[in-house]
């Protein structure tokens, strides 16, 4: 189960439409609020601000728990947030709590405490836990199939009452509170959610200097050698081995995974004879894929010109087998100057989805030192394919495998 982007299914947009201002009171008998609720005066553009207002707030609430304990990244132009597994699920338990714990305590949730708002029965009393607890939980069947279009379908039936499937089955409505109450302490909610996402979604974004020592941390992310990515935090450091013949040894090699053989991602340092640059990048193609085709890798496909952390690069796709296992990788070279990284991910059929998931958040949110990054320089030496086979500052690209686990 993955949450990610903002949290869809769950939110109110629908159970806060306003029904026609100018609609007359309703018989007692037929069960609409009275003439004399407060409900009968429901702005569109209140309802839809605080429903609003609670999105707001509870993205920034999956933004920090991205950060914190699962996918954050931001590369090629764009932000990828979300949880995974049981941390999507306790997500979507914080959504339901979220609205029945301050419906339930203050008829109002953040988004209506700060548009005027409230939760009242059909009679204008206030509603009991139980209601607000069936209202609550119908949220899901609400939100059915998507975008909540069975809410939306339920609250164009019953007219200018506007109410859900949860309204109906609570016997409750949304009104306008008289008079407003609590609005400082909700605004100071909702700023405390918003800069700690904004706060810890800059750090991640730009983690900033690195120690000299590399540190995996159980957060997920890693620093050392002047770099830093992030990865998914159920993963660990794993041990690589690898096929360096023919070639020089990296300058230095660090590797993650879920712990499974032949699943995890390998990121080296190699130091290059001559400067690279996205001028003389094209030269080098060929060379890789004959290191690759020499190292027993099967091309799938041709290269594919990226960038990696704003570095050229380039990446191929390439499958192969160890022990008589199948396995394949994404193979990512980018180079800063003379400093080439390589970033190999590879994974079974079975692990597939999550490595190839992995793999793109650590190329997204790969980040150099200013110690080691550098500016494409025009000027520099064109890379000559010639020059570089069986050199040693290139090796052809290493094959790796979990080694000792």
């Amino acid at each position: 189960m993955i949450i990610s982007g903002e949290p869809a299914g769950l939110a109110p947009a629908l159970d806060e439409r306003p029904a026609d201002p100018a609609a007359q009171p309703s018989p007692p008998a037929t069960g609409p609020p009275a003439a004399g609720l407060p409900g009968q005066q429901r702005p569109a553009a209140r309802r839809i601000a605080a429903a609003l207002v609670d999105i707001v707030l509870l993205t920034g609430l999956l933004v920090i728990m991205s950060v914190t304990v699962g996918t954050f990244t931001v590369g090629g132009g764009k932000v990828d947030f979300h949880v995974d597994g049981v941390w999507a699920l306790v997500y979507a338990a914080l959504l339901l709590v979220y609205f029945f714990t301050l419906e339930a305590a203050a008829g109002q949730t953040v988004g209506k405490c700060l548009l005027g708002l409230r939760v009242v029965g059909t009679d204008g009393s206030r509603p009991s836990a139980a209601a607000i607890a069936g209202r609550t939980v119908l949220r899901i069947i609400d939100g059915l199939p998507l975008l909540y279009l069975a809410g939306f379908i339920t609250m164009m039936a019953t007219g200018r009452r506007r109410q859900r499937l949860g309204d109906l089955a609570a016997g409750t409505a949304v009104t306008r509170a008289v008079p407003p109450r609590h609005r400082g302490l909700a605004a100071a909610a909702l700023a405390l959610v918003l800069l700690t996402a904004a706060g810890l979604s800059v750090y991640r974004a730009n983690p900033g200097g690195t120690p000299a020592n590399p540190v995996t941390s159980a957060g997920g992310t890693y620093r050392g050698h002047d770099v830093s990515f992030s990865y998914p935090v159920t993963w660990s450091a794993e041990s690589a081995q690898e096929n360096t013949a023919g070639g020089a040894n990296p300058l230095w090699t660090t590797a993650v995974g879920p712990g499974t053989p032949l699943d995890l991602i390998v990121v080296e340092a190699y130091q290059f004879n001559v400067p690279v640059t996205a001028q003389n990048i094209d030269a080098l193609v060929p060379v890789i894929a004959v290191g690759l085709q020499h190292a027993g890798a099967t091309m799938q496909g041709t290269a594919q010109m990226i960038t990696m952390a704003g570095m050229p690069a380039f990446q191929f796709r390439v499958t192969g087998t160890s022990g008589g296992s199948r396995y394949e990788s994404t193979l990512v070279f980018a180079f800063s100057g003379t400093t080439e990284y390589f970033v190999n991910c590879q994974y079974t059929p079975s692990k597939a989805t999550e490595v190839q998931r992995a793999c793109g958040q650590v190329a997204g949110s790969f980040r150099v030192g200013p110690a080691v990054a550098t500016q494409d320089n025009p000027q520099a030496a064109q890379a000559q394919p010639g020059a570089q086979a069986g050199q040693p500052g290139r090796p052809p690209a290493p094959i790796h495998h979990i080694s000792g686990k």
